[in-house]
Parts: structure tokens; sequence; C-alpha cells
């Protein structure tokens, strides 16, 4: 098994299909519904922090490719129903406001995000005017690979494997084209752009103990 580098990836995008080689959701609007996915190999990063850097969803103007704005929304106006089925299964709950912004236009909706700590997060799109359903996926899963060293303390680093889906259906297949242009870069770029936020707080983090 090749060894993999701190910082170095093995990544793939790729465009889903329903398994019959057709990309659709079979109901005649034939190229509206779009699949992508990433992979990527991280190590020295723990799967609690890149778990916790994909729930801070307030943060994510900052950082996250093609993200125009997003903030929780308040607790008041989530789907009630929604959050009981998320807690009864262990799981974390909130809402997320979101605007995402493409060359030729921006799209506005709402996400219910639900985290299974930590190994799995997981938005999905319950108002938007562009998209009839989006999901989006993160799966964190400890890599079986003691082969490499932290250069710091000689120890075995720790590795994950990060798997990013984005599976979604836009309502007018119009604009599937012009979509699926985006989310392509969007698959390959995400994990990258967590995996650098992870890195620099961890450096700040230690700059600011350091310090004290």
């Amino acid at each position: 098994r090749p060894s993999v580098a701190p910082g170095v990836a093995r990544e793939v995008a790729t465009r889903g299909d329903d398994g019959d080689g057709r990309n659709g959701d079979g109901d005649g609007d034939e190229g509206a519904r779009r699949r992508f996915s990433a992979r990527r190999i991280v190590k020295g990063i723990a799967r609690d922090a890149l778990c916790d850097a994909v729930a801070d969803v307030d943060s994510y103007a900052a950082f996250v490719p093609f993200c125009a704005g997003a903030r929780r929304t308040p607790r008041e106006r989530w789907g009630r129903e929604r959050e009981r089925e998320a807690l009864a299964r262990g799981e974390e709950y909130f809402e997320a406001d979101l605007e995402i912004g493409f060359k030729l236009f921006n799209e506005k909706y709402t996400s219910a995000v639900t985290c299974a700590r930590p190994e799995r997060v997981t938005a999905t799109s319950v108002s938007s005017g562009l998209f009839r359903s989006m999901t989006t996926t993160w799966k964190f899963s400890p890599l079986d690979d003691d082969e490499d060293e932290d250069p710091v303390t000689g120890l075995p680093a720790e590795g994950v494997i990060v798997d990013f889906e984005i599976d979604f259906e836009v309502k007018d297949p119009m604009h599937a084209a012009a979509v699926s242009v985006v989310f392509d870069d969007v698959a390959r770029s995400q994990i990258q752009a967590f995996e650098k936020r992870c890195r620099q707080l961890a450096l700040r983090g230690g700059l600011e103990r350091d310090g004290d």
C-alpha cells in the first residue's frame, strides 16, 4: 500500500448517475440531476477537527469557494419534525441560510444540517428557488495506515479519508449544465479548502499558546 505524505492527496471528482448509465432521476428530466464527489487523504488533522470545520457554517464566507454568505438560521425557524428525527438518531441538528455565487447568478437557500460526530455531516436543502433538491455529504473515516510518522513527534501521523459528495437537481433543466460546471469545481476544491482551514486554525492555536 503506498504511503501518503502529509498534505498530499489522492483526489477524484466524478459525475454520478442513477445506476443505469444516465445522469438524471428517470422522470424525463434527464440531465437535470447531477452528483459530484471527491476523495482526499488528509494527514496530521483529526477527524474531530475536520468535522468541526465543516459544521462551523458561520465561518464559511471567509474560506469556502463560491460561498457568498452563510449563517445559522435562528432556532425558531427550524423544522421541528426534522430536528426531532435527528435528535432521535443521536445527531446534532441545526439549519443554515447560505448564499452561493456563480458567474451568472447567485442563489440563496436554507439547508437542514445533521452532524454525527466525528463520522459525518449532511446538509439537505429545504428551501431553494433554483434547486429541487440538494444534499451535501461529508464522511470522515480513519485511515488504516501507520507507515508515516509525524515529523515533529515521530509518532504515526493520524490520517483521515475525507469523502465529499454533492447530489442536486435543479428545477429548470436549462440551468443544469451551467450549475454542473460550477459544482464540478466545487467538488474538487471543497476538501482542500477545509483542510487548509484546519491547518490555519491549528497554526493560530499554536501561536496563541506560544504567546501565553
